[in-house]
Order: structure tokens, then sequence, then C-alpha cells
């Protein structure tokens, strides 16, 4: 690996993101590096055993103990839930399987659920208004949902429009990895994060993986966030973990470096004792596309050529968080990157790592799109506003005739790649929109046009 282009492509990065502290390390021995800082006001390192937020890379975590109940014969993940969460009646709710919630083909839209389970610790640090400030649409009076039957009841009562009939279509939701949550809770008759520090933190040696914040210690690093609303935006420490116990199994695992290394030996080691060959061939299949080239599995992210190889990985963000995890099994590569604030260029670190392990310009992307141009019906026909309830507001319009885009009030300009297609570049990685029918798929999520 030629470290020395790396770490100035990854110092680059940093810099210009002002990411405080980032963990990269691949197994093996084969690199490791903290960069920046844990704590930056006292100057604390980063080190491979700092303990950061792991957010949704939990998910793949939460779908082995699916499999796991399922070789045990407890259930099959073409079960309608139903079967388990006979109390559910949302629109569409009737014609869900435990697959569909995996693979987040479930038709369920992004929601609102995950801030008001974050309630209680938003309002501690003030990042609850600033949500609403920023167009989330919240309802201050709106109780916090602090267990699972305040979740169930509140996804019964919001009246949710399905975005497709299961099995369509992919759009990516917290929701149904936290009714997973539930099932491997009522099925396995322990409690969820039990069940996880039992069957995969324990036998895997990862003694230092956890959910619950009040288990956090000196070896954590500090959170740093930065208010976009105000008048200059400035990185700060901002000491609060978002908690949301019902949602835990979508994205709240805490842990280290040498920590998610072990757990990449469920990849490459046949499942490492944790899955049978079988259980993981299931984990890792390609059920749905995402977008050219890229695919959905159970809680991870495959695509089946990058340069020549495959990658399973999966991303994770939340405030004070961004992390990136991957595995390329036919390289035995295992990687991962930490870092403790939400926007960090973690992907691209990541991928950059990975790729001068492989002998590959960091900066090169393994997947490419060809310029397209676009002509004026083109142009009118996905320019517009979109939204979903989980507060994304995207704006498309036209200008000097390209497509700019507005992203939480900042201006992008974009990359025509098809008819229907843009690019735009954001944390170092270049991210496809693509517009079908009133929709805008982007970041992993459907986004429907406001008329």
């Amino acid at each position: 690996m030629d470290k020395k282009t790396y770490e100035k492509f990854a110092e680059s990065l940093i810099n210009t993101h002002q990411t405080p502290g980032a963990m990269v390390s691949l197994n093996n021995q084969r690199y490791e590096k903290g960069f920046g800082y844990r704590d930056r006001e006292n100057k604390l390192p980063v080190t491979a055993d700092t303990i950061f937020g792991i957010g949704s890379i939990t998910k793949s975590m939460t779908c082995i103990a699916i499999l796991q109940l399922q070789e045990e014969g407890e259930l099959s993940v073409h079960d309608p839930i139903k079967t388990y969460l006979p109390e559910i009646t949302f629109k569409g709710s009737e014609d869900i399987t435990l697959h569909h919630l995996m693979t987040h083909t479930s038709g369920i839209p992004p929601l609102n659920t995950l801030f008001y389970a974050n309630k209680q610790t938003m309002e501690r640090d003030g990042s609850f208004d600033l949500q609403i400030k920023m167009g989330v649409p919240l309802d201050r009076e709106q109780d916090s949902i602090d267990t699972y039957d305040d979740l169930i009841n509140y996804l019964n009562a919001i009246q949710i429009v399905p975005l497709d009939s299961p099995g369509k279509s992919f759009s990516y939701s917290n929701d149904g990895y936290a009714l997973l949550g539930i099932i491997i809770e009522r099925v396995s008759g322990q409690l969820y994060e039990r069940y996880i520090e039992k069957n995969i933190f324990a036998p895997l040696g990862m003694k230092n993986s956890f959910f619950n914040p009040n288990q956090l210690d000196e070896r954590a690093a500090r959170l740093y966030s930065i208010d976009p609303t105000a008048e200059t935006p400035a990185i700060e420490h901002s000491p609060e973990w978002w908690d949301a116990p019902p949602m835990w199994a979508a994205g709240y695992v805490k842990s280290t470096a040498n920590d998610m290394l072990r757990f990449s030996n469920v990849f490459l080691n046949d499942g490492n004792g944790i899955l049978t060959a079988k259980s993981l061939t299931a984990l890792t299949s390609q059920y749905i596309e995402i977008e050219p080239g890229r695919h959905y599995g159970y809680g991870v992210i495959i695509t089946p050529d990058f340069f020549g190889t495959t990658l399973i990985e999966h991303g994770g963000g939340i405030k004070g968080v961004t992390a990136q995890f991957a595995v390329l099994p036919e390289r035995s590569i295992g990687a991962i990157c930490l870092t403790n604030i939400a926007g960090a260029p973690a992907e691209a670190l990541l991928k950059g790592a990975v790729q001068s392990d492989m002998g590959i310009d960091p900066d090169k992307a393994a997947i490419k799109y060809d310029n397209y141009t676009l002509s004026e019906a083109d142009r009118q026909a996905i320019t517009g506003v979109y939204q979903s309830n989980e507060g994304q507001t995207i704006k498309v319009y036209e200008k000097d005739a390209a497509i700019f885009v507005e992203i939480q009030g900042t201006e992008m300009p974009t990359r025509a790649v098809g008819r229907q297609d843009v690019t735009v570049t954001m944390h170092g990685t270049e991210y496809l929109l693509q517009f079908t029918d009133g929709r805008l798929h982007f970041g992993l999520r459907q986004l429907v046009k406001n008329e």
C-alpha cells in the first residue's frame, strides 16, 4: 500500500470537511491510522480502541440475529410480520414479510419517527428545535416514542401511505428495522440488546461494543456537530449522544475499529461460527438493485464489480457519527472507518484505503457514469421540490441550461448522466439522483415530488 499517497488524499478530505477525528483500519495489520482527535479540545488522539457510534452498520447485526433465529427454526424470513406483531394495523402491513423489512422493500415511506424516538436526548441538546427550524415536519407537542408500544401505536396512528406494494421497490426505512428488533425480542424471549451481545458480540470477542450510552467511558470519542442555521456555522463539541431505545435495532451500536474488524470475520470466514454458510449467503445475496451496479442484501449493500471483485458494505450516520464498514471476501479484506461528526467523508476515506491496498488510486470511482446532455423537456420533467416526512427537502431547478440541487440550503451543481439521472458530489463521493414517476431516489430513499 502506498501510505504516503493515501494519507495525502485522506488528510485533504479531512481538512476540507473539517472532520475532528477519524479512524481507518484494515484487517491483518494491512493498515491502521487515527487522524485528528477523539477530543479536539484536549488534543487526545484517535486509536483503534476509541469508542465511536457506528449508526446503521447495526442493521447487518439485526439481520444476522434474524437469520440465527431462522436457523433455529424459530421463524422464517418469509413469515408475515403480523405473525409476530398482530397489533400492527397500518395500511399495507398485512402483506409485509420479514424479508421486506430486511431489504427495505416494505413500501413504508421515510417517516419522522426516529426524531420522536430520539426526542428526550434531542431536547436536552437543543437539536429538536433545530430540526424544526431546518424544515423537518415535527410537532413539539407530540410525545416522545420511548417504548415498542409507543412506536407501534404511532405507526398505526399516522395513516401511512405506502410507496409501493411490498417487494416492488426500495426505500430505506429505519422503522422497518425497529420492527425487526421487536420481533427478535418476542421470538427469542430476550431483550434485543442482550440477544445481540450474547449471540454476536460475546462469541466474536467484541468486548467494547454495546448499545446503552450509559456504558460509555473515557475512551469514547467526543461528539461534534455544526449548526447549519448559524450565521457563521462552526464545528462545536456537543456532549449529548442521541438515544432511541425502541430504534436500537436500526442504528445505535457503539464500537471500536478493532471490534468492527472482529465483526468482519463473519463475512470473511464462512460465518465464523455466528452464521451457517447458507445463512451468510442469504445475508449477502443481491435482492434488489438500488442503482446501477449496487444491490441491497440483508442490512448490507453489495457491489458485485468493485474493480473486479465483490464489495459488501454499509454506512452509518447520526449526530456525531459517520461510519463506513466494508468487506471484500474474495480478497480477505475487512475495513472500517469511524468518525465523530455527521457528514464526514467516511465512505471516501474507507474506499480510498481499500483501493490503495489493492494498488488502485484512492480517488478513483468504481462505478462510472457517462455524461449525458439533457434536452429542455428532460430538464423540465425533473425540476421541482422533492420531500419526505423524514425531513429531506431537495429542490431541483434549472439554471443556465443545467440542473442544480439545493440540499439543506446549499446549492450544488449536478452532472447529467442519463435522461432521468444526475449526480452530485458530497462528502468526497459522487452520488446518483434518479427521477422516476414524480419520485426522486436519493440517499437510499424515495422522496415524493410536491405538485
